[in-house]
């Protein structure tokens, strides 16, 4: 499989079995094997209080720049 460099700082983008689909800093697809899933309200405000930018299973923006 051949990738095209990133700037991101999360190594799921070096992995080559990434446990998630999407990355949580850039929302980037970083395993295309796993399905996508929806998500409930409750699960991604969960995640945004950790400090997640981005679902890692539905890749919906979480935390947006003011």
């Amino acid at each position: 499989m051949i990738t095209k460099p990133n700037r991101c700082p999360n190594f799921n983008h070096r992995r080559a079995n990434a446990p998630v689909r999407f990355c949580p800093l850039c929302g980037a697809v970083v395993n295309e094997a796993i399905l996508m899933r929806g998500c409930r309200e409750e699960e991604h405000a969960i995640s945004r209080r950790g400090g997640t930018h981005y679902c890692v299973h539905c890749g919906e923006q979480l935390i947006h720049a003011r």
